[in-house]
């Protein structure tokens, strides 16, 4: 199966004509504080096929923070996707997708007092 690096704004027009499956190998906590709008998570200590989302028809994205970890997951889903099948790692992942300027969702901030006092 290849694997192959994709750019961020490759993504980003796939994800505006419905052609792509985008999954987040972060962990929860990543993903709660920002992510991708219509990106699914599967944490890579749980990544496998059974998991994905289901991708026929579409291209399948895989993203992290900066890449390695999406790479892992790649190579680990390698042996359990047919070997015509092409997996995309979102170069520089989530950082890179920022830096491009594009948008993330990110979770409401939280004021000092409500974090000290562990409201709101």
């Amino acid at each position: 199966m290849p694997i192959q690096l994709v750019d961020p704004a490759s993504v980003k027009a796939w994800l505006e004509r419905g052609d792509v499956i985008l999954v987040d190998v972060r962990e929860p906590q990543e993903y709660a504080a920002e992510h991708v709008a219509g990106a699914t998570l599967v944490p890579l200590g749980t990544v496998c096929c059974a998991k994905l989302p289901d991708h026929a028809g579409k291209k399948l994205v895989i993203m992290c923070k900066l890449g390695g970890r999406g790479g892992k997951a790649c190579e680990k889903l390698a042996g359990e996707l047919s070997s015509e099948a092409v997996v995309y790692n979102l170069d520089g992942g989530i950082e890179a997708w920022k830096q491009a300027g594009l948008p993330v969702e990110r979770a409401p901030r939280r004021g000092f007092l409500s974090w000290l006092t562990g409201r709101g």
